[in-house]
Formats: C-alpha cells, structure tokens, sequence
C-alpha cells in the first residue's frame, strides 16, 4: 500500500507543467522563445552518438521529432519506450501517458557545440567610440518557437570580453562590443564557448588596438595660499596648471577667461583682477595625427576685490602672544601706505607692506598706552579702485 500511494504521488508530479525531458548530456539550458511560452530544456553533447534522451514518468510513450520541412514534430516509428537513443541534432517531442489516461507532451532540442574564431577586429573608430568584433565560424545550433510561430532561434556560444588596461568589455554573450574610445593602447581579448568548457575547449582570439582618441584634464595649485587647490584668491593669483589629458596629445590650448591664453602643457598663470563671474579656465587638447581633440570642463577662478580692514585696538605687550600688532587685513592690494600718529600729530610708524604691522614700539622703546591715528592708503588691481581710511586705535597694556 505505501509503495502504491508513493508511485501515485511520482506519476502526478512528473505531469506537472515543471516536469521535462532529462538527458545526459554535458551541459544544458533552457530555450528562450519569449511571447510568455513554456520553454524547454536545450542539451548539448560531445557526441550525439551516445546521448540519451529520458521521458517524465507515466504508463505509455509516443516520441516525435522536429522536422524543418513541415515545421511541425512528426512520429518515429517504434518509439514507445521511456527513453530513446540514436538520436540526431534536433527537436524532440515525447507524449506521456498517466495512469488516469491524461496526457501530456514534452520537448527539448539537441546539440553538439563547435566553436571557431577567425579573428577580431575594430571595423569602426572613431574619436569617441570603437566597435571591437569577434568574427566567428562557430557551428550555428537552431531550435524554433514550436509553440508559437516556428521562428528560428540560435543558441549563444557565450563570448567572454577582457581588456588590457581594464575597460568596458566584461559583458557577456556578445560578439561584438560598441565602446568608448580608449585613450591609451588596449589588448582585446575575447573567449568563445566558455559556457560549454566541461565538454569542449573554449577557443580565444586578441587584437591589439593602438589607441588614437584623447581626454582633457588638469590639476593646478594655487600658490601662496593654505588651500593648494584654492579656486578663489586675492590678486595676485598665481596658479600653477598641470596637463593630465589621456591619450597622445600633442597640442594644447589653455583659455583662462578673458586673462588670455597659453600653449604650454604645463603653464603658470596670474591673475591680476577682480572680474564678475569670475575667469572660466578651459583645457583644450588635440592630437594631430589623428585629428581627435578633447575639451574639458571648465573651472572658474576667482579673485577677490580690494578689501582693508583696520582694527581698533591692539595688545603689543601682552605675553599671550596675540593681537600684538596692529596690523589690517586685506586682499587683493596692488599698493598700500599706512602712517601712524601719536595725538600731538608725531609720526610713530610708517609702512608700505599690508604684510607687516606697527610692534608698538618707537625707537625701540614701548610706547605710552593710548589713543593713536592712522592713515592708509590703497590700490587695488582693478582701474579706479582706491581707498582712503583714517582713524584710532587704542594701544593697551594688560596685565599678562
């Protein structure tokens, strides 16, 4: 009884709609027909002559096979066992008989695998894109949409990209690739069949691409400021460029807004003044042999307007070591003057560099605490951009 009831239970799940014709062959996969159809198991041999196909499980069997001239499954003779053999390179159809009397039909399609490579090649470069191709002879396997419209279907070998440097080719399952240019000579490799590698040795080909396209791009650091990469600055702004365009560049076109140009790879640039929107800086690169040419983004400097600003009191005997100088702060001064006065109108100090500050000191000596005046003078680049301040400042001795 319990022997009964198990074999019952098998016949109903082997009639299934997920039951399928099993094989011993060395690799399989299922069908791609699309349109929602049911696909089918799709084997692959070494050689046909030993495969062996196997029905789900039931009481009565009729195999069929595809024929291409009627497009349809057509009987074979005496083929009424659960299994056949002597099979060709083609489509199968089983109709599984149950106990109850229900039937169900099965299909799968077969294959032996052979593939070839003749070559690969770049049929078509261009600055921006190449196409790299594996040309082909692989031995061409075809099922057909039996469900549907009997259109044909052929199997995929499987191509398997790899670069040197790495690039854009690590897809799968395509012959031929449509890439971005590379900048820099690159070793195509490619491997066909690499999904059939338990029953045939995958074949390889490589093409060696002399890269002719090229890619603007530069570094640049900004002198005299804490920030080396500091885009904003006071005038002057020396700015040192670096070339790092990609591919083989032998011409190069700096524009530094309306500053001007250069045609170095590697220019040193000032900027003088202050001007709205700022200076646009655009690498243009080009290679003359191959006529390709690259531009980059630009990347806006800016240098600030005049700024002074003047403190109203300092501590230049403090030993705390700050606010001992009474010194402004600016930004972008092309030319500063500063006079100092004690309040009988003596002069105590005098500069011309916006850098340095009055110690305190007069002779060597400190001087009294108090109420001094200062007057300051100063340019900026920009024509027209003057200023005149004066003032007090306290001079004040502490404790510490």
């Amino acid at each position: 009884m319990i022997r009964l009831v198990s074999f019952t239970l098998f016949l109903i799940c082997a009639l299934s709609s997920s039951a399928q014709i099993t094989s011993n062959a060395f690799y399989s996969e299922q069908t791609e027909y699309g349109g929602g159809a049911v696909n089918d198991p799709v084997f692959f041999y070494e050689d046909i002559a030993n495969a062996a196909l196997t029905a789900p499980a039931g009481i009565a069997y009729q195999w069929y096979q595809y024929s291409t001239g009627s497009n349809s499954f057509e009987p074979i003779g005496g083929a009424t066992m659960s299994s056949l053999t002597n099979i060709s390179e083609s489509g199968y159809q089983v109709e599984v008989t149950a106990s109850n009397g229900n039937r169900a039909n099965y299909y799968c399609w077969n294959f032996v695998p052979q593939a070839q490579i003749d070559s690969v090649g770049v049929p078509f470069a261009s600055c921006s894109n190449i196409r790299i191709t594996a040309y082909t002879q692989n031995k061409i396997l075809t099922y057909y949409r039996h469900a549907t419209d009997n259109s044909a279907i052929t199997v995929d070998y499987g191509y398997e990209w790899i670069s040197t440097p790495a690039g854009p080719v690590s897809d799968e399952n395509e012959y031929s690739r449509f890439i971005n240019a590379p900048t820099e000579d690159t070793n195509y490799s490619v491997e066909v069949g690499g999904k059939f590698a338990d029953g045939m040795e995958p074949v390889q080909a490589d093409y060696s691409y002399e890269a002719i396209a090229v890619e603007a791009a530069f570094s640049f650091e900004t002198e005299g400021t804490a920030d080396n990469e500091a885009t904003e600055g006071s005038a002057p702004m020396v700015v040192r460029f670096t070339d790092e365009s990609l591919g083989n560049v032998t011409d190069w076109e700096w524009t530094f807004g309306e500053g001007g140009k250069d045609f170095v790879p590697d220019p040193i640039f000032t900027f003088q003044k202050f001007v709205e929107g700022g200076y646009p800086v655009v690498l243009y690169v080009r290679n003359a042999d191959s006529e390709c040419d690259s531009e980059s983004a630009p990347e806006v400097f800016t240098v600030n307007e005049m700024v002074v600003k003047v403190p109203n009191a300092f501590t230049p005997f403090s030993s705390i070591g700050e606010n001992d100088e009474f010194r402004v702060a600016y930004r972008s001064v092309n030319k500063f003057s500063m006079l100092i006065y004690n309040r009988w109108g003596r002069k105590v100090y005098s500069t011309t560099n916006p850098e340095v500050g009055w110690n305190g000191r007069i002779g060597g000596q400190k001087a009294e605490p108090g109420v001094y005046f200062y007057k300051i003078k100063a340019e900026g680049y920009n024509q027209g951009e003057n200023l005149e301040l004066e003032g007090a400042v306290h001079l004040i001795v502490t404790n510490n």
